[in-house]
């Protein structure tokens, strides 16, 4: 019988999912070496410094440095003029009227100034050919004493001042198209009388400007992006979990995970947080290790225990660093989220013993390991961060910012996010990590009652005394407080059962009364009235899902006017009085400062300044004459403002996108969720903090960043009710 004939196999082509992976690791390749490649140039063409000696000249030309009094310059009277430099007189009217002015005219493109700046107030207005000097800030209604626009900038350095004063520093002003071009200069000097602000004058004489530094860390950044999703896609991480338990003796789990400790864990887990605490207030670095020792051992059964007792401590990283070591102590945040990693870590190898048993009986499906849409964001904004700090004027402190505010942070997501994937229990985890952050922000707000009933530790402003707990600023408690309100008020309105609800509303009254005691006008004018909208108008839904009474409604208005009458004693106090006077006081500095920070946005837009160099910008470039009493502000006060000047649109764009789909998808819990009190309690903080910082900060602190992680994963929405998954699209998974 014939034989049919054997099908040719012809040659395996690649699958679709391995040809991507293919050209995923054909983009890292590419974008590792472009970036080594582009840093490599950048340090190779780093431009020669020059020793620029400035000598008498007559005429300023191109490559000329020349000293102050050299021919050419025409002074305003009383002018003190050398080869050192020239400094101006002491106007009548030091606020009203400019210290001297001096113009001159010369040839060339690029025009330089050799400032002294330091720990001084004064300003410069610089035209050429009657314009704004174009590489200066131009501020609209910033002119000089003619009335005229004109580029600007302050002598204000206090980073600069040396043991001998001043510093000079070299400042580009003007570049025109051509260098035989000739151009008159009318520099007006405002106060900085005995510092001799004017130093040297150059033309064309500084080096070039270096390349930058940061497109080839971009290059770097998305080779990083393509190496984990290239790895996610492959067999690597089937491979780890699989091979993990070869690695491991089952005699070092049985040591470091007993079974009588299961059981008794988050007893254990206190006795561990008071001993830490013990070693903090003593000063006793023994006690503290010992401390985070035991608590890492006993998390080493149930990781969130220690993620709980970070977020209890969170309120307390300010005043409070971890001693480790003889005269040696760590941030709080730093210690509990890299601790973080290591307990997970150390689980995870661990658990591969106690799994081997299930893994030879029982088949078991592999579970989805995804990442939420709101974290990837926050990863997004994290890895955009780092890329323009290579391009910040002050890289240091640029860099030290995106590790303790955005990394930190997005550690603590990426945390959370493992601890609900290898949960036995979600709810139950879900109850131990928000409970930690509650019972931390219970125990500041009693500190900062004790604080005004013994009037130890209060802040004196405008006719008030305000409560500030452990914080340098009672806004920053207020900050805090005014998320952590947020869910208590929710469960003490909407949690059905009596006694519970009796116990939610002690929380509450406790928060809301240190609250209302920071005297906080972001908290009070609009951090409360959104949370208590936001709870109404979910509530409402709410109520209406679960068929329920609407009397909590009435309890969120009861609560708005309680706050009211709470705060009308203090409505004649001088805080209160200046509400709506922005010709002075915060109102008006408020203002200047939006008007400034907002030039600053414009000039910076695609990369901004960097993270934390607001303050070196703001006070050296765009702080305006009327606002000078207070020139050291981090931060516009404005959400939108500060996320665009610290990192441009671009991070702007991923941080309204991070809000908005955090909203959403804690909307969409509200109705699904298996927590909808939870979920929506969430929701009223993440809208409170919005409002609240529309005239304060919003993020730029390392524990608020770490509470806005936490709001986008506390209430995942994966954990839904049975019933009504099938009714969910769930989206952000």
């Amino acid at each position: 019988m014939r034989q049919p004939a054997k099908p040719i196999i012809a040659s395996p082509q690649p699958s679709a999912a391995n040809s991507v992976s293919f050209w995923l690791w054909i983009i890292v390749f590419l974008c590792g070496i472009g970036g080594v490649a582009w840093l490599v140039m950048v340090q190779i063409n780093q431009p020669e410094p020059r020793l620029l000696q400035p000598t008498q000249i007559r005429q300023l030309q191109s490559g000329n440095v020349a000293t102050m009094d050299s021919a050419g310059f025409t002074y305003s009277p009383g002018w003190h003029v050398d080869k050192t430099g020239a400094d101006p007189r002491e106007p009548a009217h030091p606020l009203q009227e400019p210290s001297g002015t001096v113009t001159f005219g010369y040839t060339g493109s690029e025009l330089d100034l050799l400032l002294a700046i330091g720990d001084y107030w004064g300003y410069l207005y610089v035209t050429i050919d009657g314009q704004p000097a174009n590489l200066l800030p131009v501020i609209p209604g910033n002119h000089d004493s003619q009335g005229a626009m004109a580029g600007y900038r302050t002598f204000y350095a206090p980073e600069k001042q040396g043991v001998a004063g001043a510093s000079e520093q070299w400042v580009r002003v003007h570049r025109a198209p051509g260098q035989r071009e000739a151009h008159q200069v009318r520099i007006e000097i405002w106060r900085s009388w005995g510092q001799r602000p004017l130093r040297a004058v150059a033309i064309d004489a500084l080096p070039p400007r270096p390349y930058p530094r940061w497109p080839g860390v971009a290059l770097l950044v998305i080779a990083g992006w393509g190496i984990v999703l290239a790895a996610s896609r492959s067999q690597f991480a089937p491979w780890l979990r699989a091979n993990r338990a070869r690695r491991v003796p089952i005699q070092l789990t049985q040591l470091l995970q007993p079974v009588w400790i299961k059981q008794s864990a988050p007893l254990l887990a206190i006795g561990g947080l008071l001993l830490i605490v013990i070693g903090v207030a003593l000063h006793q670095w023994l006690i503290t290790l010992a401390g985070l020792a035991w608590l890492a051992w006993v998390a080493l059964q149930r990781p969130v225990l220690w993620l709980s007792a970070l977020l209890f401590a969170l309120p307390f990283y300010y005043a409070f660093p971890l001693p480790i070591l003889p005269n040696r102590a760590l941030s709080l945040i730093d210690v509990g989220i890299l601790g973080g990693i290591f307990v997970c870590s150390l689980h995870w190898l661990l658990a591969s013993n106690q799994d081997r048993a299930t893994d030879q009986t029982t088949h078991t499906t592999p579970k989805t390991r995804v990442v939420p849409m709101p974290t990837l964001l926050l990863l997004a904004i994290t890895s955009w961060a780092l890329i323009v700090s290579f391009n910040a004027e002050n890289f240091a402190v640029a860099f030290h910012e995106w590790r303790t505010v955005f990394l930190m942070a997005s550690l603590l997501g990426l945390l959370l996010i493992w601890i609900y994937q290898n949960s036995e229990n979600q709810q139950r985890d879900q109850w131990w990590l928000m409970t930690g952050w509650l019972a931390g922000s219970v125990v500041v707000a009693l500190v900062g009652l004790w604080q005004y009933a013994s009037g130890a530790g209060l802040i004196t402003a405008e006719g008030v005394w305000r409560v500030r707990a452990f914080y340098g600023s009672p806004n920053n408690l207020a900050l805090y407080l005014e998320r952590t309100l947020a869910v208590t008020l929710a469960f003490a309105l909407f949690t059905p059962t009596l006694r519970p609800r009796l116990w939610w509303s002690c929380l509450t009254v406790l928060q809301a009364a240190a609250l209302l005691l920071t005297f906080s006008k972001g908290a009070l004018l609009f951090g409360l009235p959104a949370l208590l909208f936001t709870l109404w108008f979910g509530g409402l839904v709410l109520l209406a899902e679960r068929n329920q009474s609407r009397r909590p409604l009435w309890w969120i208005a009861a609560a708005g006017i309680f706050a009211i009458m709470a705060l009308t004693p203090f409505l004649g106090a001088e805080r209160f009085q200046r509400l709506l006077d922005f010709r002075q006081g915060t109102g008006f500095v408020r203002l200047q400062l939006w008007q400034s920070a907002w030039q600053m946005a414009l000039d910076h837009r695609w990369l901004g300044v960097g993270p934390d160099n607001f303050l070196y910008t703001f006070r050296s470039y765009y702080i305006l004459p009327a606002a000078w009493q207070e020139p050291n502000l981090n931060h516009p006060h404005n959400w939108l403002l500060d996320w665009w000047t610290r990192l441009g649109l671009p991070g702007l764009a991923l941080a309204v996108a991070f809000f908005g789909i955090t909203m959403r998808q804690l909307w969409v819990n509200v109705r699904h969720s298996a927590a909808p009190i939870l979920s929506l309690g969430l929701l009223a903080a993440v809208v409170t903090g919005l409002a609240h910082g529309l005239i304060d900060a919003s993020y730029a602190l390392p524990d608020l960043m770490i509470v806005w992680a936490l709001l986008a994963n506390l209430d995942r929405p994966g954990l839904i009710e049975p019933q009504k998954k099938a009714e969910v699209n769930v989206k952000f998974s």
